[in-house]
């Protein structure tokens, strides 16, 4: 399967010797992809200690192998520890998923063949993930990563709208969550981004980092519903790199402000009693880049200066403001379109994500069974479903605890000293004033001493349990049987995992 060139698989290349020629070669790929899936769903997790006997040949113990569970498929790919094995690994994933646009980006239309065995590559790549742990580190210190992060935005971004390919987006957003849990990704990705992708993705000059947030942008305003459960996911992956975020282009900070004042509107900010955990993210990622990258994000400090009463409504709120607010955007008649508080568990299950510093240790919490952070909801909401079919309300404790999880201190003391600079250059200039002088200004204004302490930098990582295996299992199936069609070799009523629903035609 790794070894495989989509680009030279039939002809020597040649230009649509697709068209005319039948290649077992792409079919034996697919299904080899696909029985690879299968052997390394089941069983235990493999022993990524290696073993050897007297001659040094690598074995397994008797001991583990007797285990109930044992995969010996398993134990092999977590023993994988060369680093020429591991260079191989990551060129062949990162060919094979480059395919999935490259093929549309040919001088000749349609002149390459198209591997569509796509999503059972991202869940050989999650497996790779998940259980060497030497990939992970090679890939982000040896490798390129902004490699295999282009063609995973692309595909989130070109199904966001397709309700059928809501576990592919589900699946690139677990594999982008568990990168931006280690430091090297985020420092990697602040390389230029020049790659040109056969979709409508907004113009933009700037860096993967860049990529990444506008594509997460795009699924929020403009991705299918059933990405709901999601949202508080991307904004964590944000979130994780932010910090090391050195210069974030104009069409970036357009886009995360004005996802700000989306979440602080009354239609999301009233529609759930954890509706306002997306804004605690979004605070904090602004947070983080205005703390540790101030210079080179001018951009950022222009946009949120420009939107200063949004985050002036939002420090102000009163509780009959908040009610008055609530119950004119939702009467008493009507349910909120977008629940907050609502996720489908079949979609994704009890995401659980662990709170650590920047050199990986685990803070401490009150409450650290789950993800939660300075009374932040920071996983999917699928362990919070509201089933009472009542509407929320804003109170007291809520107004309360809003005002707690908000870290509103960095962005004021921002806005108060900044907004007088730009409100003096609009007065001297009888309010014509070119946004370039702006930005220079920022530029040379240094902020230190009049921030806050800079807060520690906390990453979310990935952690597994048994409900994302369940979920993952869910879906891998559920790829093998709309594969396996023609012919079809599964009969979808006798299916309990999950559920097959038919094509109106």
């Amino acid at each position: 399967v790794i070894s495989f060139d989509p680009s030279n698989s039939s002809f020597g290349g040649v230009p649509y010797s697709n068209k005319f020629a039948s290649d077992t070669h792409v079919k034996l790929v697919e299904l080899s992809a696909q029985v690879l899936c299968v052997l390394l769903d089941c069983g235990l997790s493999g022993d990524p200690v290696p073993c050897v006997n007297r001659y040094d040949e690598p074995v397994v113990r008797v001991s583990y192998a007797y285990k109930n569970g044992f995969n010996i498929f398993r134990v092999m790919l977590a023993r994988i520890n060369s680093g020429k094995d591991l260079a191989t690994l990551y060129r062949g994933f990162v060919r094979l998923l480059r395919n999935t646009f490259e093929s549309k980006n040919t001088l000749l239309p349609s002149s390459q063949s198209r591997l569509e065995c796509y999503q059972e590559l991202l869940i050989l790549l999650w497996k790779t993930l998940e259980e060497n742990p030497l990939f992970l580190d090679f890939i982000l210190t040896r490798c390129d990563v902004c490699e295999l992060v282009v063609p995973l935005c692309y595909l989130m971004y070109t199904s966001r709208k397709d309700s059928a390919q809501v576990g592919l987006v589900h699946i690139c957003t677990f594999i982008l969550l568990k990168l931006s849990g280690e430091r090297s990704f985020g420092v990697s990705l602040n390389r230029p981004f020049r790659t040109k992708l056969p979709c409508d993705l907004p113009l933009f000059s700037g860096s993967h980092a860049d990529l990444i947030s506008i594509t997460l942008h795009k699924i929020i305003v403009n991705g299918s519903y059933r990405l709901v459960s999601l949202y508080s996911c991307f904004l964590t992956i944000v979130s994780n790199f932010s910090p090391y975020w050195r210069s974030m282009s104009l069409v970036s900070s357009v886009k995360l402000v004005n996802l700000f004042e989306l979440f602080s509107s009354p239609k999301f900010l009233y529609s759930g009693e954890k509706a306002y955990r997306h804004l605690a993210l979004l605070l904090e990622i602004f947070n983080n880049i205005i703390q540790y990258q101030y210079n080179g994000n001018q951009h950022l400090v222009y946009a949120i200066v420009r939107r200063k009463d949004s985050f002036g409504r939002l420090a102000s709120l009163t509780l009959p403001k908040a009610i008055h607010q609530c119950q004119k955007q939702f009467p008493s008649s009507e349910r909120p379109e977008y629940d907050a508080d609502a996720a489908d568990a079949a979609q994704v299950a009890a995401l659980s994500i662990q709170d650590v510093d920047e050199h990986g240790n685990p803070i401490d919490d009150e409450d650290d069974a789950t993800s939660t952070t300075n009374g932040r909801d920071t996983a999917t909401s699928s362990t919070t479903v509201s089933g009472t079919g009542e509407c929320f309300v804003p109170t007291e404790a809520w107004l309360t605890e809003l005002r707690a999880s908000l870290p509103l201190e960095t962005v004021s003391r921002l806005l108060q000293h900044l907004v007088p600079v730009v409100d003096d250059m609009c007065d001297r200039k009888n309010g014509v004033v070119d946004e370039i002088e702006i930005l220079e200004v920022f530029k040379d204004i240094t902020m230190v001493g009049l921030l806050p302490v800079p807060h520690a930098i906390v990453i979310r990582k990935y952690q597994p349990n048994q409900y994302t295996s369940i979920w993952f299992t869910a879906f891998m199936w559920g790829v093998v049987f709309l594969r396996s069609q023609k012919p079809p070799i599964f009969d979808g009523q006798c299916i309990e995992l999950f559920q097959v629903a038919g094509e109106d035609k």
